[in-house]
This record gives C-alpha cells, sequence and structure tokens, in this order.
C-alpha cells in the first residue's frame, strides 16, 4: 500500500537524551548523563519493515551518546546490513566507558554489526568537558579492528575559516587525530539555539527579522511534510518528521503509521504547508494561543516552539 505523501530512503534514529558531555554549543542544552534508550525489539522491527516497504539507502543512530547503549546501536545497524541498506552511520563523543577492554570489545562489535561510517564528535566544545584519552582509544581500537570509515566531525563557531578561540583550540585537537591518519569531515556549523545562544551569543549576529513565509521544507535539513524522505525515532518511540509526531512504535505498527500519514487532515500541518511558519502561527492564535518567540532565530525555530504549544491532538496525526 503506497503512501503518497512519504517516499523513505533515511532512517535515523536518537539512540537516547542521556549524554556524557555537557556541550555549550549543544542545541539541545541541558541534557543529562541518566536516560533511557529505544527498545531495541521496536528499533529493529522498524528498520526490516520500512526497508522491505522503501528503498532505504541510509541509517544513522546519534544521541545524546549513543554508545551508552552500545548493544542496541549493533542491533540496529546489524539489522540495516542484513536489509540491504548501504549506508549505516554513527555519530558519537567516544566517550562512553574508561575502560579499555569495554572500549575495544564495543569498537569491536560496531565493526562486526556493520556500522560502515563513523563520524566522531570531536572539538573544543566536547574536550572541555570530555577527556580526550578514552575517546582517542576508542578511535585507536575502531581502526585496529579496520571499521571502513571512521572521521572525526568537529563543530565550528560561525563556520570553520572565523578565528575565534574556540575554534583555534578544535583545530589543536585535531591536528592529533590528523596525525593518526584519521581525517576530519567538514562538520558541522554551530547555528544560534540551545546552549548556543546562552554561552555563545556573542559570535552571532544580531537576529534578522525572520522571514514567515518560507515555504515548508525550504531550509537546511528539512523536508516538506507531504514529500517524507527521512523519519526520525526518538528514545520514547516517536517517529517525528521535523517538528511533527506522527504516532508512537510502541504503541502502533509502524507500517500502520506510514498509511495512516495525511498530512491534509491536520489543521496545523495543513497550516505550515501552505502558508509557512506564518500560517502556522495565525493557525496558533486562532486557537487562543500566544507565545513569546524572541528567542526564535528561524522559521524553523518559531514551527517547533508553536507545534509544542498546541494541544497533543493538533500535533499528532490521525492513525
Amino acid at each position: 500500500m503506497a503512501n503518497q505523501y512519504i517516499n523513505l530512503n533515511r532512517i535515523e534514529f536518537s539512540i537516547t537524551d542521556a549524554c556524557s558531555g555537557r556541550c555549550k554549543h549543544c542545541g539541545d542544552g541541558g541534557r543529562s548523563a541518566k536516560g533511557a534508550s529505544v527498545r531495541m525489539d521496536a528499533a529493529v522491527d522498524a528498520v526490516r519493515k520500512l526497508a522491505n516497504r522503501f528503498p532505504v539507502e541510509s541509517v544513522m543512530t546519534f544521541g545524546g551518546e549513543p554508545l551508552l547503549f552500545a548493544d542496541t546501536v549493533c542491533a540496529i545497524h546489524a539489522a540495516a546490513r542484513d536489509c540491504g541498506i548501504p549506508k549505516r552511520q554513527l555519530i558519537t563523543n567516544g566517550y562512553f566507558s574508561k575502560d579499555e577492554k569495554r572500549i575495544d570489545a564495543v569498537a569491536e562489535k560496531l565493526c562486526n554489526a556493520g556500522v560502515n561510517d563513523i563520524m566522531l564528535s570531536v572539538d573544543a566544545f566536547h574536550q572541555e568537558y570530555i577527556p580526550l584519552e578514552p575517546v582517542m582509544a576508542f578511535a585507536e581500537a575502531q581502526l585496529r579492528h579496520k571499521a571502513p570509515q571512521l572521521r572525526v566531525h568537529p563543530a565550528w563557531v560561525v563556520n570553520e575559516r572565523y578565528e575565534n578561540p574556540y575554534n583555534a583550540e578544535t583545530k589543536r585537537i585535531l591536528k592529533q587525530f590528523q596525525d593518526k591518519g584519521i581525517a576530519a569531515s567538514r562538520g558541522n556549523n554551530i547555528g544560534p539555539s540551545g546552549n548556543a545562544v546562552k554561552y555563545l551569543g556573542e559570535y552571532f549576529a544580531p537576529p534578522e527579522e525572520i522571514d514567515l513565509t518560507a515555504p515548508c521544507g525550504s531550509m537546511p535539513y528539512t523536508t516538506r511534510l507531504d514529500a517524507i524522505d527521512c523519519f526520525c525515532i526518538n528514545p520514547n518511540g516517536d517517529v517525528r518528521l521535523c517538528s511533527v509526531s506522527i504516532g508512537n512504535i510502541y504503541k502502533c505498527d509502524i507500517l500502520e503509521l506510514v498509511d495512516s500519514y495525511n498530512p491534509n487532515t491536520n489543521p496545523a500541518t495543513r497550516a505550515v504547508m501552505a502558508d509557512g511558519a506564518g500560517g502556522l502561527l495565525r493557525y496558533a492564535q486562532a486557537q487562543g494561543i500566544t507565545l513569546d518567540l524572541s528567542d526564535c532565530r528561524s522559521a524553523c525555530g518559531i514551527c517547533r516552539k508553536v507545534m509544542a504549544a498546541l494541544p497533543g491532538e493538533n500535533v499528532k496525526l490521525p492513525q
């Protein structure tokens, strides 16, 4: 049964909200060292069913710190490998244990599970709280077990060329990995959200007037809600499309969620698709909802905040 609004080619799993770091640049901010993980059985079932239905090209696991639940990460990637999904990616800060035997065992298990692209979050922000030694031990273990691809994946303030103390320290740290033959990816440019606004606000330009007419799916890393090509499944089982949850894999079969998805049946998503964040704001105001949006720096930030404020039945789509 085809759904005209979904043609999935990528599945993402936010394995856990728990994290071993407290980074100043974190877009989520306020993470705890403790937290639950996505359920292994439900995640593996979702991978198998979605890969059987769609031409899925990649699966990614991240967090929080996903390797706090390494067995779950490995089970998801092994399922992706067995389903013939070619790209199997992991983003990790590499700090989940100080025990060298445990570090080596996890590195070997990841390779055996078919993870073929590891992006190691290393930079001035992570290393402010995370000791470099166990991270380097994890990287060296990956090399010993012949990981297909291992890259350091830094975060840059504004961009790599922008001169500031954080970027200078990141470049110093990266060289230690480059000296061992571990290349760096392009990394990410830090955006003004979460902890970054609080701790790094001086590096960002003053907020400009947000274009509320920007079409849904026009911002980086977004897709129109009626042309979905990627899901993100959260630790609590919610299946998220940008700021919208379409249901929960712990409560409903993933294919039932896929088959019942229709963004046109929901007034909030209908408003976004028709008139962007401005349309969503007008819809929220018509429901008597007013919000302080002074901390929003983009149309996506406004959309996320408004969707979170709407009553649950206006956010989760009919199942």
